[in-house]
Formats: structure tokens, C-alpha cells, sequence
């Protein structure tokens, strides 16, 4: 470097220094006019201008808020800082950030930061990434006086000296921070005097108004820094030259006499002096700063004719394009080996192979720990210089992981426990989740941060299971997943790799080896969109909305109480931000029932959220619960943690609360004389051991402290010992196998009742229970109309049977063993009808409908929805509800309706009227029209004598409307309930058309009809409220005699049956019987209309009779 500074260069400085004191200059007077709100003067800071000459274009500036000189010295366009002054969307943040805190993707200048301090720990890490980059560039980072008292410059250094990156810091020392004085308070000015080095780094201290000095401090910074890729450190003395900004008053805290004495030290007039002594006489001078204020002032202009910036709503950057139309794909559930920690660690493994800029750091993350759940085990090995340790410091990890991301690599931070994310949340908040936000998408800083979370494992407490999704959630700008299943999580971290937004990944300890959930080794190929939820279970009774550690919980309980018959949906949201809106609130829609559950602390948490949302957005009553952490810390005694957290037990109680039922609990009875000695691990993270020696067998008699085996767990050697004496009654391991922790070793009968003596509770015990009706589960319609509404009316039914009546005696020919009277024993049944040639499923169904509307005296154009319910229908497409509406409609004016069919099997028509009373509830004027219609005679195998003597041919149609709109009433009726438990076609399978024949199981079908049409009823029953034993008569699906005899038997009610005239017609059935009813019983009846169906289905409503 020149000693000597040329005159062309002085000329150079002396613009910069002077464009940027007239920046300030026409701030000023911006805010004076009221065009501008915010002012951040730079006088007195213009020499760090002087470090630019050293720098290079791949260099990385971090910079302070008073850097004006310097950015200008970059390349940083004059107008720029007036478009930022004055929030225009042309500013490079589009009016987001403040005004004084720019940036600049084309000069490496980042985005300046707002929380001083945190550039500091940006530059480390960018330097970091660049340490090995060829052409030495290097990271420099300014910052104030203050500033240096900040922890997160503190640690920037230590990590700067720990990894030797060559960054230059510059401490830009002007005394104050705002009105506090910093003399002798920082590192470098202590109380005993001024300090030679921090760290071992060399201070080099400078004068910011002798620009000689100063520019050799800086040249000697930089070059030591990009030579021996190691830090640096100047300080520079400066004179802050105004008021800290637009709203201080520095009068009232300094010295009139101080602030003058401090303008002595103004580097702008100094340079002055330097111009005229290197022959640049005062007019001419006088004109270069004339052409430069003008020029300065023209810039103005033209950012005040900028226009305004639009609002951006949100802080996250959009999905890549690839993601559109990605589809899901969580593994291959029959080749499912690895468990989460497993999926995990190959998928970190895979995207490591991918990309040579995916880097991993965190707390004992390299081998041969491997973290502390083994979730990084043998990366390091396999990438040593990419997959490294870091300082036990959550802020240093993730502030330089944002630098790293800046920078362009794709850094994996790990922070061990959830607990411990407040110290790093400064960097979360302001930095990962804001940056894309704030420069308008010209920097990124896709950081993935790996945090293991949550409870529901001994050996925990107020700092090792909290999970803090609520907090995170509420944090703009970041993803924020946590899943249940090595699937989705595998699914989850590609798509965050994929996606380059910044995402907090939170993986729940207690499921990381669970083996259920595993996934298939296809790693690679495994995607699961953020925001896009899970359907670990579909229902219709209430939905169950969790993430994390509790769907276990849900998906239990749901089995739970589907064994006792109700219809539980549960939802994975496996994203949290963004999070499954749309999914949650159709649930809510369907369901009407509500409980979110999470272990994050109830207040304000995301069961707040999802409960808020629901109710604003829904426009049906939605019953709603939380089940969360109650609002305290996490204590360590399991027990106590079991009871703060949501449990099983709590979630039944709750879900038996809004489904309005008594819950009668069977507790385990463990006062008995034998116990179990359980495997245990060397910590919360290990979920298998290995048994490598037993000490006892059989027949041994053993004390309390007895030594009994020996297990290698995975972070030592662990010695189990007995909790209880007596006598060692099984053993359920031997030497070499693998045990699960918490699974019983051997177990002991008790010299003494087991109640006296301690034991360490290691999982919530799920105990069984029994859940009594208080009252229905099945939840109204929404009624959107004046006065009370509870019946809907039956008005008149028509009807079409087969053309060929087919009698006993005419079909047993077939069977030349057997008699007519031998069916008519087995299944009631005298004659069925059948089709003939030309008659088929629609003909049929025309015909019943027709029947109908002429005993109605309407037209189809009258009707507002067609409801077809078929098990045969002949075709797909156009639906028979469609077909029938053009039949009928015998103006050829094709109606104006909706129309469409369900397939229930032979509980259609209960499944049909469900839908047509929701209908008329939520417009009480509609008319609605059902059909049934079945034809089974053609399907059948007639070598098959279980089947073919059963079937007729049949169909039906009723005109439904609310009471108000009633022309013939027959019947009014409650609102059906339906249900069912699906199975595959081994107990009933009917085929399409010309595709195969009826087969059916009949002695299991016989027992799941029976069940299910008990149970039905007595839902029924409860929900019309009435009394089963003041029903009048039982219409049963007409599928057999038995069936209809032993259901007449169990309720204890008489049962009409009609099946001796029709046979068995499906869906059909029902409503012929009704038929039946209406023209024989003159007297009001209350019925209880109750099916079973194919697929397995089943239905019931209370239904009466209009005299």
C-alpha cells in the first residue's frame, strides 16, 4: 500500500464523505416537511469509507446503521437511501424495513440488522462458508460501541477465533450508546485501562479523523484476515456528530461545550484541508460540492415521484413450483423398516451425498455420540469437514447458521431439547423469519433447524420435554413441523430441503425408535407438502385434531371408542405453519364436535388457534375442547409429568364430556403378589437395549438391590437391578436379545403385597373403560330457519316390483334335494318378483317414481333434489337419480335439480332419508325425492342355494318435504343415524353387472346384522327421545326371518315383516313395508325403522305415523 494518498483519491473519498452528509442533510430536512418519519445520520462515521479500497467484490459486508460512506464507497445508489428514507416500492425492501437499515444482494452488502449484534454472528458464519473459497474473499462486520456488550457479538468472536474465519470485525467506538456512555464498560476500554487483544485477536486501534491511520488500520485488517483466513479486529474512535436519531436530543444528556469540542474531530473538514493542500483551491471545491448537492438533490426527486409499496401479508417465501401438483408419497407401508430416527438420519445422509453445500452443526452431533438420540450417527464419519460439533451456544448455532445460509449453503442446525430455543430465539424471530420478508425476497436464509421436543418419557423435566410449537407458530416467516411417523417425517425434511424456506423442524423424543409408524427405506422419494394434513382415522361422531407426541393418544382413544360405537376422526396436522386449515374446518363441518389436542401449555398455544378458527369460520355450531399442558412447568417426577401433560385417561374424560356420555373407568388392580422387573436405558433417548449378561432364572430368590442383568444401552453399559424381592418366577429375555425399554425382563412373585414397596411408573397406563349414553351422539342438522324444526314428512310412497312373480315352488326346481316349505323355514320367504326381459334398475325406478308424483299431483320440476339409492346400478355415469329425473319429466323440459346417488347397500333408504332431512333443515321450502331401486335377480348364482332363493327385484320411491310443505303425509320422522364398520367384501359382495355373482357369508353376516341393527335402534331411540320399550313396532331391512325373529326377540318389541310377499329387496325393502303399515294400521303408531346393509352398513330412525 501507498503511504502517500493521491489526489485522486482524496477526490474520490471527498465525494463519498460529502454525498453522504448531504444524505443526511436533506433527511433532516424531509422529516422537518413531514415527508419522512425516521432519521439515522451518519456524520462522524465517514471513515470507514476508507476500508473499501481493500475489499474485493466477493467480499461480505455486515454492516452498521451509520455505514452510510461505506455502502456509498460499495456502489450503493444515491437514490436508494431516499427510496428507503421514504418506504417507496421501488426501496430495496419495498418500505418493509427501516429506513436506515439497507442492503444490497448485487454488493454483498446483507440486510442490515435491527437487534444490533446479530450481524455479528451472520458474519462468522458467512465466514466460516468462505474460509476455503478461492480468491481468499473474507466478511467484515461493523458495528457500534454498544453493540460489543451485546452476547451475540461476544459469542461472534469466540466462534470466530474457534473456527479461525477470516472476518474483520470494525467497532465503530463514538463513546455512546444513545445517551449511555460505553467509556471504560466494553472489552475494549476496561476499567483498568484500554485492552491489547479479545480473545487472542490483536485490537488495532485508530483514529477515525486521520484517515492515514485509519486507512493502514484497515489495510492491515483486512490483510492479515484474507491471508491467514483468521479474525481481526479495529477500533475505530469516532465522533457521533448529531443527535443518536430524529427523535433524540443528545442536548440533554451532553454538554454544550462537549459538543463542540467533539466537532473538532469531523473527518469531512479534515479531508477539506487534505484537498486544498494537494492544490484543490476553495472555489473549485465550493464547486464539486455545488455539483454534488445538486446531484444529491435530483436523486431525491426522483425517489419522491416512487410509488407507495402494497402490503404484503405474508413473511414466507412462496413454495417452489415444483411443489405444484407434487403428489404425497410417505413410504411403502408393506416394506416399512425404519423408525423416525432411522428415516432421519438417511434422509440427512442422502441430502448431504446430494449437495456439496448441505452442512450440519450442533451440540454432539459427531461420531462417535452421533447426537445425543442418535439421529446424525455416522455423518461425521462419512462427511467429516460438513457434519461438525459447535459451541454449546443455541444463538451462536443458529445466527451463524443464518450467515451460512446467506452465503449460499443449506445449513442443518441441531439444538438438543426444545427447552432450549428462547436462547436462540432472537435469531429465529428477527433474522431466519424475517430476512426473505424484509429484502423482498434478495436474500434468503433457508436455515433447517433440528430440535428433538416434548415429553411422555422418564427421566425429563422443566428443561428436557417442552416443545414450544405455540411460540414458534407465532413467529412470521417460518415452517414449523413437527411429525408422529418416520413417513411423514421423511416426507417433511426433503420437502424443507426442497422448498428453501426457513423451517423449524421439531422431532418428538418419545417416538424417534417407536416401531410403529416405520417407514420403507425409498428415502429418496418420500414428500409431504407443509401445511397439508393426515387422516389417521375418518369418522363422523368428533374430530380429534393433534401433532407430535399425542396422536398416539388420539388414534388410541379413537379405537377406543370406535369399539363401543362411535366414529372418531383424527387428524395429523404433522405441520403446524403453515397448518391444515381447510382439512380442519370441513372435520369440524362434518363432525360438529371438536377437541384439539397438544402438550405445548394451554394459553395461547395452537389449540387456541385452531378453536378461534373454527368458530369464525364455520357456519355451523361447533362443539369445541382443548386438551392441553395445563399452564405450568414440566416436572420431573413422571407421575407429575403425566398428570401435566394430556393423557388418555384426560382425553377419553373429555371426548365422553362433549359426546355426552358416562364414563365408567376399569382400573388395574396391581396390589397383587407379582411384578414385573422392567428393561431399563441409560437415558430418555434409548427405546432398546441389549441384554448382555442375566444374573438370574427361575426358582431364584432375589432381594430389593440385587444386581439381576446387565444391558448395553446406547450411551453405556447399564446395570438393572431388582425393585422388589421374591421369588423370580420368568424370565422373558436371554443373552442377545434386544428388549424394549419399559418391557417386562422377568418378572417376580413379591414376598410382600406390592403396594408397600416403590415403583417407577415409566408410561401411562391405559386402562379399559366402559361409556354409557347420557344422550345421543349424533349431533342435529344446522337449522337455518325460524321456529323449532325436529320431523321431516313422509309424503306418500310409490312403488315398482319385477314383472315375474317367482314362487318357492317354481325355483326349487333347481335344487332337486330340497322343498319349497324347506325355504319358507329358513328365511320366510313364499314368492320374490324378478325382472323381466325389458325391465332393468332404471325402469323400475321410473316406474315407482312416477307412481309417486302422480299421488302427489306434482311434477319432477317441483322437486329440488333427487336422492337414488342403489347397490346395482347398470351403469356409472349419468347417476340413476339423473337418469329418472329426465324420465319422469314428461313435458321433455330436462329439470333444474340437484341429483345424485349413494350406495348404502340395503341401508340406502336410511342413509338416503338422513340426507334428505340436513337438506330441508337447511332449506325448509325443498322438496326431496328417494329412490330406491334394486335388481339383484340377474346377478345371482342359482347353483348358489343360499343366495338365490333370497333376492327379489324391487323398487320404491318417497317424497320427503318439512311439515309446512306436507300434500299426502303417511309419516313424520327424526332424523336418521347412520353408521357402519366398513369391510372389504368378504361377508357381502354384490358385482356390477355381467362382472361375477352374489356371495355372501351368511352366518356372519347373520351376527353383524344382528349387532348392528341392536345398537342402531337403541341410538335411535335415544336421539328421538324416547323410550325403545314405547315403540309400537320394529320395521326391519326385510333380509331374512331369522334376522327380523331375533331382533323382535332382543328389543323386546314386535317386528313387522313383510319378507314372505317381496324376499329380500335391499334397499328397497323398507319402504314396502312402510307401504304395508300405512294401509293396514288405521291407529298412530311409533316405529322403529332399523337396517343393515352391505359394505358393513347400518341405519335407524323413529319414524310415525300420520292419521
Amino acid at each position: 500500500m501507498e503511504g502517500r494518498l493521491t489526489t485522486e483519491y482524496l477526490k474520490q473519498l471527498h465525494r463519498i464523505f460529502f454525498v453522504s452528509r448531504e444524505i443526511d442533510r436533506l433527511e433532516r430536512e424531509f422529516i422537518k416537511q413531514g415527508i419522512a418519519h425516521f432519521h439515522v445520520s451518519g456524520a462522524g462515521h465517514e471513515s470507514t469509507a476508507l476500508l473499501n479500497e481493500f475489499l474485493q467484490d466477493d467480499d461480505w459486508l455486515h454492516l452498521h446503521y451509520r455505514d452510510k460512506a461505506l455502502m456509498l464507497a460499495r456502489g450503493m445508489p444515491i437514490r436508494e437511501f431516499f427510496s428507503s428514507l421514504l418506504a417507496t416500492a421501488s426501496s430495496h425492501s419495498a418500505g418493509r424495513q427501516m429506513s436506515a437499515h439497507l442492503s444490497s444482494r448485487a454488493l454483498n452488502i446483507t440486510s442490515i440488522v435491527g437487534p444490533v449484534g446479530n450481524n455479528a454472528l451472520h458474519a462468522a458464519g458467512v465466514a466460516a462458508s468462505l474460509k476455503h473459497k478461492p480468491g481468499m474473499p473474507i466478511a467484515v462486520c461493523c458495528v457500534g460501541d454498544g453493540t460489543t456488550q451485546q452476547g451475540e457479538f461476544v459469542e461472534a468472536v469466540a466462534e470466530a477465533v474457534r473456527g479461525q474465519y477470516p472476518v474483520v470485525f470494525v467497532i465503530e467506538d463514538n463513546s455512546f450508546s444513545i445517551s449511555t456512555r460505553t467509556n471504560k464498560q466494553t472489552f475494549f476500554d476496561l476499567p483498568g485501562g484500554p485492552a491489547a487483544s479479545f480473545y487472542g485477536v490483536e485490537i488495532i486501534r485508530t483514529e477515525g479523523d486521520d484517515l492515514r491511520a485509519s486507512r493502514e488500520a484497515f489495510h492491515k485488517a483486512v490483510r492479515h484476515s484474507r491471508n491467514n483466513r483468521t479474525p481481526s479486529i479495529v477500533l475505530l474512535n469516532v465522533e457521533r456528530l448529531s443527535d443518536h436519531t430524529n427523535a433524540d436530543d443528545q442536548k440533554t444528556y451532553r454538554t454544550l461545550l462537549e459538543i463542540e469540542a467533539g466537532s473538532s474531530r469531523d473527518p469531512l473538514p479534515n479531508l477539506r484541508a487534505m484537498l486544498q493542500k494537494a492544490g484543490i483551491d476553495a472555489d473549485t471545491l465550493l464547486k464539486i460540492e455545488q455539483d454534488l448537492t445538486a446531484e444529491v438533490q435530483a436523486e431525491a426527486a426522483l425517489a419522491r415521484k416512487e410509488d407507495a409499496p402494497k402490503v404484503e401479508p405474508d413473511a414466507k417465501a412462496p413454495y417452489p413450483a415444483s411443489f405444484k401438483g407434487k403428489a404425497e408419497y410417505r413410504g411403502n407401508e408393506k416394506v416399512s423398516t425404519l423408525t423416525m430416527r432411522e428415516a432421519l438420519n438417511v434422509v440427512l445422509d442422502k441430502q448431504l451425498a446430494a449437495n456439496p453445500d448441505v452442512v450440519l452443526f450442533g451440540q454432539d452431533i459427531e461420531d462417535p455420540k452421533g447426537d445425543v438420540f442418535g439421529v446424525t450417527r455416522g455423518l461425521s464419519t462419512k462427511y467429516p469437514d460438513r457434519v461438525r460439533n459447535a459451541a454449546l451456544s443455541e444463538s451462536t448455532i443458529v445466527g451463524t447458521a443464518v450467515g451460512r445460509a446467506l452465503a449460499g449453503q443449506r445449513p442443518v442446525a441441531f439444538l438438543q431439547f426444545a427447552d432450549f430455543l428462547p436462547l436462540a430465539y432472537n435469531q429465529i424471530v428477527s433474522e431466519m423469519g424475517s430476512m426473505f420478508w424484509r429484502t423482498r425476497g434478495a436474500w434468503e436464509a433457508p436455515v433447517i433447524l433440528m430440535v428433538s421436543c416434548g415429553g411422555y418419557k422418564p427421566g425429563l423435566g422443566p428443561f428436557h420435554a417442552q416443545s414450544f410449537e405455540g411460540m414458534l407458530a407465532h413467529t412470521p416467516g417460518i415452517d414449523v413441523v413437527m411429525p408422529s411417523s418416520a413417513g411423514d417425517a421423511a416426507g417433511l425434511l426433503n420437502a424443507a430441503f426442497e422448498s428453501r424456506r426457513p423451517t423449524v423442524f421439531l422431532y418428538p423424543k418419545a417416538v424417534l425408535n417407536n416401531s410403529d409408524g416405520r417407514t420403507s427405506e425409498d428415502l429418496d422419494k418420500h414428500f409431504v407438502h407443509p401445511g397439508l394434513s393426515r387422516h389417521v382415522a375418518r369418522g363422523r361422531d368428533i374430530t380429534l385434531v393433534s401433532y407430535g407426541n399425542t396422536v398416539s393418544l388420539c388414534a388410541n382413544a379413537a379405537s377406543a371408542f370406535e369399539a363401543q360405537g362411535f366414529s372418531v376422526e383424527v387428524i395429523d396436522l404433522r405441520s403446524i405453519s403453515p397448518w391444515d386449515e381447510k382439512e380442519v374446518l370441513a372435520s369440524a363441518r362434518r363432525t360438529r364436535r371438536l377437541i384439539v389436542v397438544h402438550e405445548d401449555n394451554r394459553t395461547v398455544g395452537m389449540g387456541a388457534e385452531i378453536v378461534a378458527t373454527v368458530t369464525e369460520k364455520t357456519d355451523v355450531p361447533v362443539v369445541v375442547r382443548r386438551l392441553a399442558r395445563s399452564d405450568a412447568h414440566i416436572p420431573f417426577n413422571f407421575r407429575n409429568q403425566l398428570e401435566t401433560l394430556p393423557s388418555y385417561r384426560k382425553l377419553v374424560d373429555l371426548m365422553a364430556e362433549v359426546l355426552e356420555c358416562e364414563v365408567t373407568w376399569h382400573e388395574e388392580d396391581d396390589s397383587g403378589p407379582t411384578a414385573a422387573i422392567k428393561a431399563i436405558g441409560s437415558g430418555p433417548a434409548d427405546e432398546n437395549v441389549l441384554v448382555t449378561d442375566l444374573l438370574v432364572k427361575p426358582g431364584d430368590k432375589i432381594e430389593v438391590g440385587q444386581l439381576v442383568a446387565v444391558v448395553e444401552a446406547t450411551k453405556a453399559s447399564v446395570e438393572i437391578c431388582a425393585n422388589i424381592g421374591g421369588v423370580v418366577q420368568e424370565v422373558f429375555a436371554k443373552v442377545g436379545d434386544q428388549i424394549a425399554t419399559d418391557s417386562p425382563l422377568l418378572t417376580v412373585d413379591a414376598n410382600r403385597d406390592l403396594s408397600e414397596q416403590n415403583f417407577a411408573l415409566a408410561s401411562e397406563i391405559q386402562n379399559k373403560f366402559v361409556l354409557r349414553r347420557l344422550k345421543s351422539h349424533v349431533i342435529p342438522a344446522l337449522r337455518r330457519h325460524t321456529g323449532s324444526f325436529s320431523e321431516v314428512v313422509i309424503n306418500g310412497i310409490g312403488f315398482a316390483t319385477g314383472a315375474r312373480r317367482i314362487t318357492n315352488e317354481e325355483i326349487i326346481h333347481n335344487w332337486p334335494n330340497r322343498r319349497a316349505d324347506e325355504i319358507l323355514a329358513l328365511t320366510g320367504i313364499k314368492s320374490r318378483f324378478w325382472v323381466g326381459p325389458e325391465e332393468g334398475t332404471l325402469s323400475l325406478a321410473t316406474k315407482a317414481a312416477r307412481d309417486l308424483l302422480r299421488q302427489n299431483q306434482i311434477s319432477i320440476h317441483d322437486i329440488d333434489l333427487v336422492i337414488a339409492a342403489t347397490g346395482t346400478p347398470d351403469i356409472a355415469t349419468p347417476s340413476l337419480a339423473s337418469r329418472v329425473a329426465v324420465a319422469v319429466a314428461e313435458d321433455g323440459v330436462r329439470p333444474s335439480l340437484a341429483a345424485y346417488d349413494m350406495g348404502a347397500a340395503c341401508s340406502g333408504y336410511l342413509y338416503a332419508l338422513q340426507q334428505a332431512y340436513d337438506f330441508i333443515a337447511q332449506q325448509n321450502d325443498a322438496k326431496v325425492l328417494i329412490i330406491t331401486s334394486e335388481v339383484l335377480s340377474p346377478l345371482l348364482d342359482m347353483n348358489d342355494f343360499s343366495t338365490a332363493i333370497l333376492f327379489g327385484d324391487a323398487a320404491t320411491a318417497s317424497l320427503v318435504t318439512s311439515r309446512d310443505m306436507a300434500r299426502n303425509p303417511l309419516f313424520t320422522a327424526s332424523r336418521p343415524i347412520v353408521s357402519g364398520r366398513p369391510e372389504p367384501g368378504d361377508l357381502l359382495y354384490v358385482p356390477l353387472p355381467d362382472d361375477g355373482v352374489i356371495a355372501m357369508n351368511g352366518r356372519a353376516v347373520f351376527t353383524e346384522a344382528v349387532h348392528s341393527m341392536t345398537r342402531s335402534i337403541e341410538n335411535a331411540c335415544v336421539d328421538a327421545g324416547i323410550e325403545l320399550a314405547n315403540l309400537d313396532l320394529l320395521v326391519p331391512h326385510q333380509a331374512n326371518q331369522r334376522i327380523i325373529d331375533t331382533i323382535a326377540k332382543r328389543s323386546g318389541r314386535p317386528a313387522l315383516s313383510v319378507i314372505e310377499t317381496y324376499g329380500n329387496t335391499s334397499s328397497s325393502s323398507i319402504p314396502l313395508a312402510m307401504l304395508h303399515v300405512a294401509s293396514e294400521h288405521s291407529e298412530p303408531l311409533n316405529l322403529g325403522l332399523v337396517a343393515f346393509g352391505g359394505g358393513m352398513t347400518a341405519g335407524a330412525a323413529i319414524v310415525r305415523t300420520v292419521k
